[in-house]
């Protein structure tokens, strides 16, 4: 039976519910599971920032093929199949990384979670739609958080369970792998199908209407600072001895933004990128210079100014305006300013990572700084003169 309506869906328990956030909770904590040790396992074979941020980008490098040519698998083949193929990508990439922990490994692992999460990210929210009709106005407000915990959560895990004692192969691996298998078997027994349209179009591919893109450009910088903090600032926190904390900055970074969005929802989505660009070079900039004076307090606080624009003024903002926007055409829109948001958080991160290799770390990330502060400048008067006509 495809449940369709109240009357069809009444009879469901929250049992899944709770088993398809629990997916999608799992992806996303597999996806940044490792970021506290990727400057050990660069370091283990020889390698420079250069390798860890291309470690980084390959993530995006699976993630955007599946957002541009898969965004509709679900719609056709159904949402319970293709949750169960993201679940167990994840499954295999953090299996991957248990019994072979190296950096080459390491980037076969994240190609599989990049992939896992495209799989993942509309379609649980599309499957929990389809059966929970009667709580689909808040079934997004989930979403966003079980994700927004989850990619935060995995690194923190990580790093809280390797301040004792650092090994490649931590304990979080193990216990993440454990509960991908009891998701796996919970979706498989416990949530019912939700049949497919043979009809629907398998690509989605992005659209850009006009006015959109001061926020497809806002998202690109937004993220790509977050980039830095998961692939270049570790090599740097290291300096002082203090790379496991890339864990709980990345934590506070992502929860940050998630705590500044009930604000945001209730402000116009051109304030709200305006503070954005105020925001993000002041919150890269203070993590920098903690990051550079040894200062873990710096760090964070700077992590989470830069959260506030990076998921919070900037994301939600550029979201709304997205939407505002788009009209008919949104969905494609949104597609568009997810593909920037991407390319956003891992190409930048490259370039940093192999000129970090040759001239310095700190030297590179101030010039980033630069380039980050000039980009928010031009936006921010461009903004501001679009608010006064």
């Amino acid at each position: 039976m495809i449940p369709a309506s109240k009357e069809e869906t009444a009879h469901l328990s929250i049992i899944p519910f709770i088993f398809v956030l629990l997916g999608l909770f799992m992806i996303t904590i597999a996806v940044n599971l490792q970021v506290p040790l990727y400057t050990a396992y660069a370091e283990h074979a020889g390698y420079g920032k250069a390798a860890t941020a291309l470690v980084f980008a390959a993530y995006v490098f699976g993630l955007i093929p599946v957002l541009l040519f898969l965004g509709g698998i679900s719609d056709r083949v159904g949402r319970k199949p293709i949750l169960l193929v993201a679940l167990s990508f994840s499954l295999c990439a953090t299996l991957l990384m248990i019994i072979h922990p190296s950096i080459q490994m390491l980037f076969a692992a994240r190609l599989l979670q990049g992939v896992g999460l495209g799989l993942s990210v509309g379609t649980c929210t599309a499957y929990l739609i389809a059966l929970y009709p009667e709580k689909s106005g808040w079934i997004p407000t989930f979403i966003a958080l079980c994700s927004s915990v989850g990619f935060g959560g995995g690194a923190l895990f990580t790093a809280l369970l390797s301040f004792q004692r650092v090994s490649l192969t931590p304990l979080s691996y193990w216990i993440v792998l454990a509960f991908l298998i009891l998701t796996i078997v919970g979706v498989f027994f416990f949530v019912p199908p939700v049949q497919g349209d043979s009809g629907k179009p398998m690509m989605n591919m992005p659209r850009f209407p006009k006015g959109t893109m001061p926020a497809n450009a806002a998202i690109a910088i937004a993220w790509s600072v977050c980039g830095l903090v998961i692939s270049i600032l570790p090599a740097q926190l290291k300096l002082n001895g203090y790379e496991l904390w890339v864990g709980p900055a990345l934590f506070l970074i992502n929860m940050a933004g998630v705590l500044m969005q009930p604000f945001v929802r209730k402000m116009n989505s051109s304030t709200a990128l305006l503070a954005g660009f105020i925001c993000l070079p002041c919150g890269y900039g203070l993590l920098l210079y903690g990051a550079s004076s040894g200062s873990i307090f710096l760090v964070l606080a700077g992590t989470m100014l830069a959260g506030t624009a990076c998921y919070g003024f900037t994301y939600l903002g550029g979201l709304q305006l997205i939407v505002e926007r788009g009209k008919k055409e949104a969905a494609r829109a949104v597609a568009g300013y997810y593909l920037f948001a991407y390319l956003g958080l891992g190409i930048p991160s490259v370039f940093v990572g192999l000129f970090a290799d040759i001239y310095g770390t700190q030297i590179v990330l101030t010039l980033f700084l630069l380039i980050v502060l000039a980009a928010c400048l031009i936006l921010l008067i461009s903004g501001v003169r679009q608010k006064q006509k």
